[in-house]
């Protein structure tokens, strides 16, 4: 009876290693002690030394250790999170496959076609003091827009209403293509970002 009891505290403890060092929890703890050690910003902004690495390399054994002997608590969440961002990452990666989209351009820049060399100035977003200039493109003529807002980000909120003079949607939250050929082969050169 106790053989069993040694062979099930021990599959415990291997299941909670494995866990704690490779699989996704060792991944969530070697981003935690990175976020602790901070960046040269992030420490010069909180007027702080960076942690020294033995407090680090401890901070990082402590975690591992609680995570070891406590994973059955743990292990459901971290799955999930894990789930949640393969999903994110596949979704992010087949949408830049697809070309250029505004949420990964950022600025004032030009948009240039690589299949009939049309180029032009677009807006992506550029915000000043309390105003906001956001990218359009209508799905229509393919006309690149730049709508100014009120206030800071608030320029896509009454975006269902938006329409190009043509009289065809404006969206942000479609892939851009050549006004001229209609290629989504696109290049993007940002002249400047506030």
């Amino acid at each position: 009876m106790n053989n069993a009891y040694e062979i099930a505290a021990a599959t415990y403890l291997l299941i909670g290693i494995l866990f704690g060092t490779m699989g996704p929890a060792g991944k969530d703890i070697a981003k935690e002690v990175d976020s602790a050690r901070g960046s040269l910003l992030s420490n010069a902004f909180m007027e702080r030394e960076a942690p020294s690495e033995a407090k680090l390399f401890f901070f990082r054994i402590i975690i591992t250790l609680g995570f070891i002997f406590l994973w059955p608590f743990f292990i459901y969440g971290i799955m999930k999170e894990h789930k949640k961002s393969v999903a994110l990452d596949k979704r992010l990666a087949d949408e830049r496959a697809e070309g250029i989209w505004f949420h990964y351009m950022g600025g004032h820049g030009i948009i240039a076609c690589k299949d009939c060399d049309h180029s032009e100035e677009v807006t992506s977003f550029i915000h000043c003091i309390n105003s906001s200039f956001s990218g359009f493109q209508c799905q229509a003529c393919g006309k690149l827009s730049s709508i100014r807002a009120g206030s800071l980000g608030r320029a896509h909120v009454h975006v269902d209403s938006l329409q190009c003079e043509c009289g065809g949607p404006l969206k942000r939250d479609k892939v851009i293509f050549c006004p001229s050929c209609k290629s989504k082969n696109l290049s993007y050169e940002m002249q400047y970002i506030t």
